[in-house]
């Protein structure tokens, strides 16, 4: 059944929307020149002009489907930095040859059902925004189709009393907010990818919002799921707690549509707080700020978020981060009579609930940060990360324009291993693109603490060329290095971005022959013939360059 595709509402080979963007600053440019040099700007090749091979012949499907140009471009690759290099050049871009909208969870079991008999292969698609290769098209995969699931989208049943609500998969994060809030609930799920990620992709990537201190990571937020696959249903029931077996909720987390696709889920809300607050502090030292950390998360001072930021980001933040805040040169003076130097690091935190539990709250968090030296400097610069903070993903595309490329790569270990696991992939990176003779940029922070360690988020920057190859290649030695850097320390190979396909040579090292084996036997139960999405997590092909 052939239907016209939707209206394009979102950037081609950009994040977000189209009336969107974010500029990069003069400060950042003059940062980047100095640490970099200048690079080449991306050109931006339009769609139309790609030569985008016929679709192949494909059975009929159950559900609306699309083979439209410009519609199985949007579905060719996800958000990576290699997938919008790819699109911006119109380099290596392998569409699928259909895309299909199934509306219920009836209709993706009859599409999957087709697609079993026919050998056409399946990748599931929620937001799109996958910075692992977990919704791209390889080359020579067959006849491939994009299941994207937002029609499966909206709140589906609301338990006031148990405060549990059951949401279609294709729900995006300002849809899921904009149900509960009437009733008056919070999912409290707020990764940086907010606006266009949806909960089912959520849940098979592992996702992490930036307040999982105190709302916790999403598998701790899903109560019960169903998954569909060619095999059949799994359908979990939302239970407070149970022993009965193995935990197969824990299995659909971070499945990465291997074992089905997730259709709806049951999550746990929490009432709407009456107010959030997020206050800064700067601390003398990187030493100091993980020490303050710590203590905050091993004490149980009830913080929904913590962000810890290393010497370099500071320096960015205060130069550019700030920079469009009435805030920042009165902090910049102020930190310059307290004696604040160079290795200061930009702490912030911050709770939500009643407004008169806030107050203790953030009393409680100011007093541990001056025991380690710390400098409060209020709530300006946390109201002004609040207002931004799902926004800065649009300035990649502005650098791009300017030369530059950007991307990030996060990990995790126990306190105890902290500061290894960050020299070896500081160092590993600082050498990543000596064969060219460049540099790199690097960043780093501490977004999401647990009581026995915490991870870290690097950023890291070069300059592009002419040449996609080229900028494909230097992105691809920085993540290599830092992959076997992060391996070689101890370190998670993903602490929320998922495996996809960019991290699955790596997933062996991390849980063990015995571990994958026993992953890839429960695929094979599910999807006998391997139709959903083979070339994630378990193909141990290094896809990198692709």
């Amino acid at each position: 059944m052939e239907v016209p595709p939707k209206p394009v509402v979102r950037r081609f080979a950009a994040w977000g929307f189209e009336n969107e963007s974010l500029r990069p600053s003069a400060q950042l440019l003059e940062w980047l020149r100095t640490v970099v040099g200048s690079g080449e700007p991306v050109p931006r090749v339009a769609p139309g002009s790609m030569a985008v091979i016929n679709p192949a012949d494909l059975p009929p499907l159950p559900a609306p489907t699309s083979t439209a140009a410009m519609d199985r471009l949007q579905h060719s690759r996800g958000q990576g930095l290699p997938d919008i290099l790819r699109l911006r050049f119109g380099s290596s871009v392998h569409p699928p040859d259909a895309v299909c909208r199934p509306g219920t969870a009836a209709e993706v079991e009859s599409v999957l059902r087709a697609c079993d008999r026919h050998g056409v292969r399946v990748i599931p698609w929620g937001g799109g925004t996958s910075v692992t290769g977990g919704v791209n098209v390889p080359p020579g995969l067959g006849p491939t189709i994009s299941l994207d699931l937002e029609r499966l989208s909206g709140l589906e049943g609301l338990d006031e009393r148990s405060h549990l609500a059951t949401l279609g998969a294709g729900t995006m994060g300002p849809a899921v907010e904009a149900a509960l809030a009437p009733h008056g609930f919070t999912l409290g799920h707020f990764p940086q990818s907010w606006e266009l990620s949806t909960v089912g992709g959520w849940i098979v990537t592992r996702s992490s919002g930036q307040e999982s201190l105190g709302y916790g990571r999403i598998e701790d937020l899903m109560a019960g799921v169903r998954v569909v696959a060619p095999a059949g249903r799994l359908d979990l029931l939302p239970l407070p707690g149970s022993a009965a077996g193995p935990e197969l909720r824990a299995m659909v987390t971070g499945s990465e549509g291997r074992l089905g696709v997730v259709t709806s889920a049951t999550l746990r809300v929490r009432p709407l707080p009456e107010r959030k607050v997020v206050q800064a502090a700067f601390v003398r030292s990187w030493e100091d700020g993980l020490e303050t950390v710590r203590e905050l998360v091993q004490s149980g001072v009830p913080l929904t978020m913590i962000r810890l930021s290393d010497p370099a980001e500071t320096r960015v933040a205060l130069a550019i981060g700030l920079a469009s805040s009435r805030w920042s040169p009165v902090v910049q003076r102020y930190l310059r009579a307290r004696r604040i130097g160079d290795d200061a690091c930009l702490l912030l935190y911050g709770t939500d609930g009643p407004r008169e539990t806030i107050g203790s709250i953030l009393s409680c968090a100011r007093s541990v940060c001056r025991r380690h030296h710390g400098v409060i400097v209020g709530s300006g610069p946390g109201r002004h990360w609040l207002a931004d903070r799902f926004r800065h993903p649009y300035m990649r595309d502005g650098l791009l324009d300017e030369g530059y490329a950007t991307d990030t790569f996060e990990t995790a270990a126990v306190w105890s291993g902290v500061e290894e696991l960050r020299g070896a992939v500081s160092a590993a990176v600082a050498g990543a693109l000596d064969p060219w003779g460049e540099a790199t940029a690097l960043l780093c922070h501490v977004s999401h603490p647990y009581r026995d360690g915490t991870s870290l988020y690097f950023t890291f920057f070069y300059r592009t060329t002419g040449d996609c190859d080229e900028n494909v290649a230097r992105w691809a030695a920085v993540k290599r290095s830092a992959m076997e850097a992060i391996v070689g320390a101890g370190g998670t190979i993903s602490h929320h971005h998922g495996v996809g396909a960019w991290h699955a040579p790596w997933l062996e090292a991390e849980i063990g022959a015995l571990g994958r084996a026993l992953i890839a036997d429960a695929a094979r139960r599910m999807d006998p013939r391997g139709i959903l999405n083979p070339q994630v997590l378990l193909d141990p092909t290094d896809r990198l360059e692709a």
